[in-house]
């Protein structure tokens, strides 16, 4: 037999010479045993059996052994080689910090492996907390969204009441114009005993109540005071008239009000502006006996086309001498530092409209004197066809009517198309970015597609905002160790078939 090097001769006194090994303690413990109960001979030979067996197979699981070694640094090392550079460790190894097993002999080994077990269990801890972070914040963010859906719904309800609303105030108002003309005065008065206080309310609540000093409320005003204080005045009613059926119908045109039924708002504008023009034309011209009623139409007819401006031009200017003094220039800080709005200052900003391109054309120290006299001439221009027409002939009353109606119906149409319409297509758009946004999640932003060499990732997302931006730069699941943020991180292709096949085939090459 070949000398070995984990075979030495015995050199036992009283016994002949004979192969034990010396570090085997398996052996001693059976020569002893067989020695102490059949004597020396008995013992010799089978501690020589015992030898040979145990060469035979400790050489091959020796061999063995160091071949599983080699196979499981392999796979150590590929599988490091498959993980994202920017997700290594200060060792070399993954995110799962593990004993490197290679030196297992080596002095300083055991205490690298408790270092690295407690930095894992660090950053496990903190991985934790991140998570729990990010549950808290996930939590808040459905709480919003779960408020925000709960104030639609209420919304809409709103929305539902006022066309309802809207739309059986027409339809009564039509049914009553046909069978009981005669009501129509209690209806418009009963109607602003809601209105009215409702555009108080709300536009003071919004800081708007300037716009509450307009001609328009106060036409309204006067059309309520003839109807019920002062029937029988001539002058009242013909400035009254004048007033209603020109700027006030007119402004339906000017300010766009639109027949927009589920908005209370547009609504609320839509009566000021519609209703009364109706009810000064039905007491005129369909109330029957209307002089008995309103002893002040009986002498309409004496005056001129020019004295009936004349007369109508007395409560307009009064009118804006006071709007003047105690808006344009008593308010004036509030309105320029923009804690107020004013018709001026909402006319000069829309850049849209004739009279806000007009305005912008003019000093800043003219502007609104020139609107001023603006306003006073177009007030005399579509108060023209109520003295020369209107207030004598029934069909053209009517027609006008029909027009300024179609008008606001046509505006509310324009409104229900094109504004629902780019609403929608927002939403639409929003919905869109939104469904980009959660695909580019798992994209590399590198090539903005995803391809073999660049697969989606979550750390590759670079469609943040602010906070999710900075959150992420102070996030534990980056791993110290490199310097590169989550953004750059390159990673590889993962295919661990291909990786499985590489490392069998090692494996064979190596048997």
């Amino acid at each position: 037999m070949p000398e070995s090097p984990y075979l030495e001769p015995s050199t036992s006194p009283g016994s002949r010479p004979s192969l034990t090994r010396s570090n085997s303690s398996f052996t001693s413990l059976v020569s002893k045993t067989m020695g102490e109960r059949y004597g020396d001979e008995w013992g010799g030979g089978a501690t020589i059996l015992l030898d040979v067996v145990e060469t035979f197979f400790d050489s091959r699981l020796d061999l063995f052994n160091r071949r599983l070694k080699a196979q499981s640094a392999r796979l150590k090392s590929r599988a490091v080689e498959l993980l994202p550079k920017g997700l290594r460790t200060p060792a070399g190894g993954g995110i799962l910090l593990v004993e490197d097993e290679e030196d297992d002999n080596a002095s300083g080994e055991e205490g690298g492996a408790r270092e690295r077990r407690g930095t894992g269990e660090r950053y496990r801890r903190e991985v934790e907390r991140e998570v729990e972070r990010i549950k808290v914040k996930l939590a808040a963010k459905v709480t919003n969204l779960s408020s925000q859906w709960r104030s639609a719904q209420i919304v809409r309800t709103k929305e539902k009441v006022s066309f309802l609303f809207g739309v059986m105030s027409l339809t009564f108002t039509c049914l009553l114009y046909g069978l009981a003309p005669e009501w129509m005065p209690f209806a418009y008065t009963a109607q602003s005993a809601f209105y009215l206080p409702l555009r108080i309310y709300t536009y003071k609540k919004k800081a708007w109540h300037y716009f509450l000093f307009g001609l328009c409320y106060f036409a309204n005003v006067l059309d309520l005071l003839w109807i019920w204080v002062f029937p029988s005045s001539t002058i009242l009613f013909i400035a009254s008239y004048l007033l209603t059926l020109g700027p006030i119908a007119s402004a339906i045109i000017t300010w766009r009000n639109s027949l927009v039924f589920h908005s209370l708002d547009k609504v609320t504008s839509l009566f000021i502006h519609m209703y009364p023009p109706l009810v000064l034309t039905i007491i005129r011209h369909v109330y029957p006996n209307a002089e008995e009623r309103y002893t002040g139409l009986k002498h309409v007819g004496d005056y001129s086309w020019w004295s009936m401006i004349l007369i109508a031009g007395i409560p307009y200017v009064l009118w804006q001498a006071a709007y003047y003094k105690f808006i344009s220039i008593d308010r004036k800080p509030k309105i320029e530092s923009g804690q107020r709005q004013s018709s001026f200052h909402y006319m000069l900003n829309d850049k849209r409209g004739p009279i806000g391109k007009a305005l912008r054309g003019i000093r800043p120290e003219h502007r609104e004197l020139w609107f001023i006299f603006g306003q006073l001439i177009y007030s005399i221009i579509v108060m023209l066809p109520p003295a020369l027409l209107l207030i004598h002939s029934p069909l053209a009353s009517s027609i006008f009517l029909i027009v300024i109606f179609a008008v606001s119906a046509w505006n509310g149409a324009s409104f229900y198309v094109e504004v629902f319409g780019r609403k929608f297509e927002r939403e639409l758009e929003r919905l869109r970015k939104e469904m980009e946004l959660a695909s580019a999640t798992g994209t590399n932003t590198a090539s903005s597609q995803p391809s073999p060499s660049n697969p989606s990732t979550p750390f590759m997302n670079q469609s943040f905002d602010t906070d999710t931006g900075d959150a992420l730069a102070n996030s534990p699941l980056v791993l110290p160790g490199t310097k590169q943020s989550a953004a750059d991180m390159e990673v590889p292709e993962l295919e661990l078939d291909k990786a499985a096949h590489e490392v069998e085939r090692d494996t064979k090459k190596s048997q």
